[in-house]
């Protein structure tokens, strides 16, 4: 598989991955998140950079109140948290990410009856906060998954807000392997 794999390759991936998440139910997100991982690999900076760039794709279009969601201005204050220790990635930026997350959200994208962008979108977001914090010793209730998995289900989680906004999933696959090959090239 190329190091920028096409909608096909990445259902092929899909199809025979091993890993299940809820939230990549389908060959084509479960292979993106695959690859993703393999791509990202250990490097905490790296998948940070990889989950900031997909989330990048799509944060815009997140609307200003959601009736059922986080508003706009927790998307934003998430991003600029994932920004902040990217600019300086202290332990102090990793605990600020850490408390500024919402971990007593109950209702998921991947519960939901209808593909929603925006679910999707917030679900990204919060999968990049994570992927800061994650592996290090700070600690709530939940323990994340390790960074590169993280980042690699933020990826897939784009990927799905934009199939749900009506980007075809060639399309979609195209923009997020992108981000992520353009993040782990470097």
């Amino acid at each position: 598989m190329s190091n920028r794999p096409d909608l096909a390759d990445l259902r092929v991936l899909g199809a025979s991955t091993t890993e299940v998440w809820a939230g990549a139910n389908e060959p084509a997100s479960r292979g993106l998140v695959a690859w993703a991982g393999r791509a990202i690999g250990d490097d905490r900076a790296l998948a940070v950079r990889a989950a900031f760039a997909a989330c990048k794709l799509v944060t815009d279009t997140y609307p200003a109140a959601p009736a059922d969601a986080a508003p706009k201005s927790y998307i934003d204050t998430m991003l600029r948290m994932v920004q902040a220790w990217l600019d300086d990635p202290t332990r102090e930026r990793q605990e600020a990410a850490m408390k500024t997350l919402d971990i007593t959200r109950q209702q998921h994208a991947w519960h939901g009856r209808e593909d929603l962008p925006y679910a999707w979108i917030l679900e990204a977001v919060d999968h990049a906060c994570l992927t800061v914090w994650s592996g290090s010793d700070l600690s709530i209730y939940i323990t994340p998954a390790p960074p590169r998995t993280c980042a690699a289900r933020a990826a897939g989680c784009v990927f799905r807000a934009l199939v749900a906004s009506g980007t075809p999933e060639a399309d979609a696959a195209a923009a997020v392997v992108a981000a992520v090959a353009d993040e782990t090239s470097n």
